[in-house]
């Protein structure tokens, strides 16, 4: 599930691909893809305008009374009860299943269930920008327990993921055309196109680093 909210929306994320993504992943989960289109007023911070659009067009869609997020770390003042209001002013019930997870954990049990992440944003001042590009595997893992080590602890607000294939998918998706850009302290990879493959195969989707 997700919002399509025009220019302004594929500007701040930065991703023009982002609801054709959400539609191909839910299409290996055999799952159906709401996308909600907000039209020209769409404000990336209206919570609880924006979780009560999900809501209805959740329950419109398919009767779901819940509502699941990615997200891992809030910072609509600091704690998820911010969105569990929003979604019960909806009608709605919220589960966050990996909030608060420390980043070192989750790229673990990523790697542990078998999921591969292309790492397509990052920001400068806390991600070296050579990540950009690569799959978070265990040379990345590596690096986000030294940095913990020293001090410099990276959480999933620093840099941002495409899913390339889980356990859970019926094929992969791979990137055919990758652009760069920057907008403020983060450098960031525009996924200009990419084709789904069907079937299990594992192989290397993205070992090269993109020029």
């Amino acid at each position: 599930m997700g919002f399509d909210g025009g220019p302004r929306h594929i500007e701040y994320f930065n991703d023009s691909r982002k609801t054709k993504i959400i539609e191909a992943h839910a299409r290996l989960l055999g799952i159906p893809a709401v996308i909600v289109k907000t039209g020209p007023g769409f404000r990336v911070k209206a919570l609880s305008r924006n979780v009560g659009l999900m809501a209805d067009a959740a329950r419109e869609a398919c009767g779901a009374d819940t509502l699941v997020t990615g997200v891992a770390r809030c910072r609509c003042g600091g704690k998820i009860d911010a969105w569990r209001k929003a979604a019960a002013r909806a009608g709605f019930g919220l589960s966050a299943p990996v909030i608060g997870f420390d980043l070192v954990y989750a790229v673990r049990l990523c790697l542990k269930l078998g999921v591969r992440a292309l790492i397509t944003g990052v920001e400068v001042k806390k991600v070296d920008k050579r990540w950009l590009g690569r799959e978070m595997g265990q040379e990345f893992l590596a690096y986000i327990i030294a940095e913990k080590n020293a001090g410099r602890t990276i959480d999933g607000s620093d840099l941002q993921t495409l899913v390339l294939g889980s356990p859970a998918f019926a094929g992969r998706i791979i990137p055919v055309r990758l652009g760069r850009g920057a907008v403020g302290g983060q450098k960031f990879l525009k996924v200009n196109d990419f084709k789904v493959a069907r079937g299990r195969r594992r192989r290397s989707l993205c070992g090269r680093r993109i020029k």
